[in-house]
């Protein structure tokens, strides 16, 4: 017998909501890592507030995944060269013993790890609101308006929302996912006024979603469209020409609502706790790939050194340029995907419909009353060594038949790629300079062989291979 969503959602709150003590240790390693940095400042001359920020400082973490995001907030006429060194160095001090990693988004911050506790060092500028002088500067903002307007009692709805858009695998607005960030869960508790009201709410949106919590567009909702160009527009309360939603893509955006209209007609807890299937074996994933009928193709090259966010623009980027190539070369895409461990390597793959295309293609040219048009095209044809038969009339246009320059993708890609690392057939530029120093392409059961040297790409092969979101499993059916 299914439950009613509430009763789900008073389970799954009793298991992501942290414990007093697990609270009170995080907000003791956070309480010592402040006391260390203001006293490095002070001792240093550097003027500055160090204040608790995100999830931590609203209240809204969720159980074992508590980030302590700290911001110094400088004088707005400290250099950007201090940030880049002089901050680096003194938040270095002040998590010695931790496990530190410097991180870039506009500038460099400090991430570091307390056993299981991920700790943010940032730096930011103390301005008034609007006078924003790096991205950062919105932050404390942010957690003043929240805390200001998030009531007690629906902080637990919050934890709900993050916690099933991170089943639904949309929830993070880094680049590699797309999806919610925590900030934009907030704000749409706030607005909707709970977790199943915001499920129901998000059923109606369509492209051009407007949600203006503090009206700043009120009349002119034409206005915002029109600026934000977006399918998904959350205006930042703090900040109105920012759309909170902004990185939401598209499909993470209909995940999103798709999901939800699910989750209310068959509640379940593996909305927010997905049970994978375990990752299939060497012969299976061929078996799987055998059983298509369709073709597979994998890219992978070598990215050590670039940073994430950078790492999956760029991956994106090719995903899609190299798509298109196909696409203008008469391949049919069915879809694409990208993997990377984040460190060393990354492979993107396409399914198409086929790989190998007829040898022939037909070319339709223009009008016969199309003067200009068609001397071009016959001059052009009649030319081409590549011509098999024609021109020819065919109803009121002219026709060719040619010979495909590329009848192969595999030959295609491997001849294209080898051209300035793919530049001329979308290959990003950072990612350019990598396939040029080296690549491998592979097909069909070919790609099951990338498992056995790149970790965690065997899960992710499984998932491309069923596609199917694991939040449809209680619909039953048969497996892909």
């Amino acid at each position: 017998m299914l439950m009613e969503p509430g009763e789900v959602c008073s389970k799954v709150l009793e298991a992501i909501t942290p414990a007093p003590e697990e609270e009170e240790e995080v907000l003791s390693i956070a309480r010592s890592i402040m006391d260390k940095l203001r006293s490095l400042l002070a001792e240093e001359g550097v003027e500055a507030v160090v204040r608790l920020e995100g999830s931590l400082a609203k209240g809204t973490w969720l159980r074992g995944e508590a980030d302590v995001d700290i911001f110094v907030r400088l004088k707005p006429d400290v250099g950007r060269d201090f940030l880049k060194r002089e901050f680096m160095r003194i938040a270095r001090r002040a998590t010695e013993g931790y496990k530190q990693v410097e991180r870039y988004a506009e500038h460099p911050y400090l991430e570091c790890w307390a056993g299981g506790v991920r700790i943010n060092l940032v730096p930011c500028y103390d301005v008034e609101k609007g006078n924003w002088l790096s991205a950062t500067d919105r932050t404390p903002y942010h957690t003043d308006y929240v805390r200001e307007h998030l009531p007690e009692e629906l902080k637990g709805d919050v934890r709900l929302l993050k916690r099933f858009l991170k089943g639904i695998g949309a929830y993070g607005a880094e680049i590699k996912v797309g999806g919610f960030s925590g900030y934009l869960c907030e704000l749409l508790i706030i607005y909707y006024g709970g977790f199943l009201e915001a499920l129901r709410g998000s059923m109606a949106w369509r492209r051009g979603t407007l949600i203006d919590l503090e009206g700043y567009y009120r009349g002119c909702e034409d206005e915002a469209l029109e600026f934000f160009r977006h399918h998904l527009i959350v205006v930042d309360p703090v900040d109105p020409g920012r759309n909170v939603a902004a990185p939401v893509r598209l499909e993470k955006m209909c995940s999103f609502m798709a999901a939800a209209r699910e989750f209310l007609s068959r509640p379940s807890e593996d909305f927010f706790f997905p049970r994978r299937p375990a990752p299939p074996g060497q012969e299976e994933l061929k078996s799987m790939v055998r059983g298509r009928g369709t073709s597979i193709l994998a890219l992978r090259l070598h990215v050590g050194g670039l940073v994430p966010d950078v790492l999956w623009g760029q991956l994106h980027r090719t995903m899609r340029g190299l798509s298109g190539s196909l696409r203008g070369q008469g391949f049919r895409v069915l879809r694409a995907g990208a993997w990377s461990d984040e460190v060393a390597e990354a492979i993107i793959l396409f399914e198409l419909e086929a790989s190998e295309l007829p040898p022939v293609v037909k070319k339709v040219g223009p009008p016969v009353w199309a003067g200009e048009h068609v001397e071009r095209f016959l001059s052009k044809n009649m030319a081409d060594p590549r011509l098999v038969c024609g021109p020819y009339i065919e109803g009121d246009r002219w026709v060719v038949l040619v010979r495909r320059r590329w009848p192969d993708a595999v030959g295609f890609l491997k001849a294209k790629l080898s051209e300035h690392g793919g530049r001329g057939i979308g290959v990003a530029p950072l990612l350019a300079q990598r396939v040029e120093e080296g690549f491998e392409l592979l097909s069909g059961e070919e790609v099951v062989r990338l498992c056995r040297g790149a970790e965690g790409f065997r899960e992710f092969l499984a998932e491309f291979l069923r596609g199917r979101p694991t939040w449809l499993a209680g619909r039953g059916g048969q497996a892909p």
